[in-house]
């Protein structure tokens, strides 16, 4: 038994040191050091048992029990042939998981000859993991079967009874079936990946994950919403190729459109100069020109077209930036009318009294008085 225990120990070592990662190695595969750490003490703790298995054996054998006869025997050697089956089944679907986990993570983590990380697109990052799931659940239930059969359990009424149990789950659970055959082709039209911004089953937010049933969406608050894929009606994607903030921006009727679109694409201008926004700006600003009249004034339609995800941080800086721009050349921003009533006695000199605004929000386009007696 000591011999076992150094032998043991000795194995442990060896396996350490074969599964130590150099640093480059590390930088290429940053998981795999994870991975190695997982399936390590299952190694040891398998070779292990077996070093004390053959011990047991051993002494046995010493003891006058003749053992080794008995694995020679009809019995003793299917038995040995049946886990040895298993055992290699075993290690050949570890085997193809981690081989197709390392191809996923370096797929992933690719770099550039300059050693920046490559981009992966949305649709990688989405497809290359689901597939990776679901290649790991097909795999582990054939070597589960195939294991099975090998131990002498009849695998037939098994498959049978999972053909009848799926039937009546597929009538039962139809929603769920729903839920993964809309996904599949919501997948394969590339409708929308992780991290874009949609908005689908009335709700709108940033993809984190995508199952083979559901999407996880964080919206602007911070809340997350799990929404099925039998839920998706429409899916509204603000984030493919492109995206375009739009500004409506009214002004009064007194101003000269021409002076105010002038005064636009100065700003869009200034803006695609700045080198924190002028990246995420596609193209100059787009003057779509007068959209509509109102009873306060008139607006003024145009668009920018931005890199995905930037609308929003570009929409913001170019208000901030038009608002100071129509303060310096004295452009007035259209607002609701606004209604002053004066009220005196009747008989008596019209002295205003404090006036009483009905609505006043904004500046005023136009001033109505009028007096009642």
């Amino acid at each position: 038994m000591l011999t076992a225990q150094f032998l043991a120990t000795a194995i442990r070592r060896v396996i350490e040191r074969s599964f130590a990662l150099g640093d480059d190695v590390k930088l290429r595969f940053p998981t795999l050091e994870a991975q190695a750490n997982r399936y390590v003490p299952i190694l040891q703790a398998l070779l292990r048992y077996a070093i004390n298995f053959l011990a047991v054996l051993v002494v046995l054998q010493a003891w006058g029990i003749d053992t080794f006869n008995w694995l020679t025997s009809p019995l003793g050697q299917r038995l040995a042939a049946g886990i040895a089956k298993v055992a290699l089944l075993a290690a050949i679907a570890f085997l193809l998981v981690e081989i197709m986990s390392a191809f996923v993570e370096r797929y992933m983590s690719r770099r550039e000859a300059t050693g920046n990380p490559v981009a992966v697109s949305g649709r990688a990052r989405t497809l290359l993991p689901l597939m990776r799931r679901v290649v790991l659940v097909a795999l582990w239930a054939v070597v589960v079967l195939v294991m099975l059969s090998e131990i002498g359990i009849d695998i037939g009424p098994l498959l049978a009874g999972a053909g009848i149990i799926g039937l009546a789950v597929g009538f039962g659970a139809q929603t769920l079936v729903k839920d993964v055959i809309t996904g599949v082709f919501i997948l394969l039209e590339d409708q929308m990946a992780v991290g874009d911004v949609v908005k689908v089953g009335g709700r709108s937010g940033i993809v984190e994950s995508i199952s083979i049933r559901t999407i996880r969406l964080r919206d602007v608050s911070g809340s997350v919403h799990m929404i099925p894929f039998s839920e998706v009606g429409s899916v509204e994607n603000m984030s493919k190729d492109f995206s375009y903030y739009l500004l409506d921006v009214g002004v009064s009727y007194q101003e000269d459109t021409d002076r105010v679109a002038v005064a636009l694409e100065d700003v869009a201008e200034d803006l695609r100069a700045d080198a924190a926004f002028g990246p995420s700006i596609l193209v100059p600003l787009e003057i779509m020109g007068v959209e509509r009249f109102t009873d306060t004034g008139v607006v003024i339609r145009a668009r920018i077209k931005t890199r995905p995800l930037k609308q929003w941080a570009v929409g913001r800086e170019f208000n901030r930036r038009m608002k100071k721009m129509f303060e310096a050349r004295g452009i007035q921003v259209s607002g609701p009318p606004r209604t002053i009533f004066i009220e005196r006695a009747v008989g008596s000199p019209a002295q205003p009294s404090a006036p009483s605004v009905a609505s006043a929000s904004g500046s005023p386009a136009s001033t109505t008085t009028r007096a009642t007696s």
